[in-house]
């Protein structure tokens, strides 16, 4: 077998007739060819794709924003949309996304018919915004009700303007992957059997995750999910009722006591890929 040391030009004709030969295998046409030599930005995610085992960190999470397409959040939307400033550390650490294409293009657990990467929303969660704790709270200041995103209603008037899951907790410095919408067919359940209804590998979100994924998802695409029902979260108010986090339209966004973990017509199940 040929090494290839003076490059592709260097290649032989039977070398690659056997690589023509190997893609179309997969259902590579000669138009998926000519879009290669037309299109360099194509090229470009096509080449960090081949490259991934070799290259540097910061292919795998661009080649996955090339598959997520608009269902993706990370480093260039958080410095456009809110000057964040990552650091050449931070960046080092986020560079790989956790979950492979294979996960990314695999038929999803909770709607038929459907691939992960159409049913989940890829974003980079941040513990703070340039040097502000990212809690519930910031991010109301982030999104003042004279604007869109905003909520359904601020702190101080909020009713969680003093809960401790509002005010001191933030999402962790990671990747997330969830779905949009609450799990399929979980309303009118108690919150013991819709946590029985998730697949293997997923988790229930804290209610900062839900609101961030919301909040996100919108400064992307300008879509409110979830608009006409609650997705239950792991917090619980200082009275001990469940956190839901729902409704979501130009009204805003709103931030509940789920009463209790009984059932619910409007109350579902929010999820989230286990890191």
């Amino acid at each position: 077998m040929s090494t290839n040391p003076g490059g592709l030009w260097k290649a032989s004709y039977g070398e690659v007739g056997a690589t023509l030969k190997a893609l179309q295998d997969h259902g590579v046409s000669t138009e998926h060819l000519a879009r290669l030599r037309a299109e360099p930005d194509y090229a470009k995610r096509v080449a960090e794709f081949m490259l991934r085992g070799k290259a540097s960190g910061s292919a795998n999470h661009q080649v996955v924003r090339a598959i997520q397409g608009k269902n993706f959040f990370g480093v260039e939307e958080w410095t456009a949309l809110y000057s964040v400033k990552f650091t050449k550390k931070q960046l080092r650490e986020v560079a790989e996304f956790p979950w492979g294409e294979d996960v990314l293009n695999a038929p999803c657990p909770l709607v038929k018919g459907k691939t992960v990467k159409e049913t989940h929303f890829a974003f980079l969660g941040l513990e703070n915004v340039n040097g502000k704790p990212l809690t519930i709270l910031h991010l109301q200041e982030l999104h003042p009700q004279n604007g869109q995103p905003k909520f359904a209603s601020y702190a101080p008037s909020s009713w969680y303007s003093q809960q401790t899951w509002a005010t001191k907790l933030t999402a962790k410095f990671r990747w997330y992957l969830m779905p949009l919408e609450i799990v399929p067919n979980s309303e009118s359940k108690t919150y013991q059997d819709q946590v029985a209804m998730l697949p293997q590998g997923y988790e229930v979100p804290t209610a900062v995750e839900e609101v961030l994924k919301d909040i996100l998802y919108y400064r992307k695409n300008g879509i409110y999910l979830n608009p006409t029902r609650y997705a239950r979260t792991t917090d619980v108010t200082s009275d001990g009722y469940r956190v839901v986090v729902g409704f979501f339209d130009g009204d805003g966004l709103f931030v509940f006591r789920g009463w209790d973990d009984g059932r619910g017509g409007s109350l579902g199940l929010g999820a989230s890929r286990k890191f």
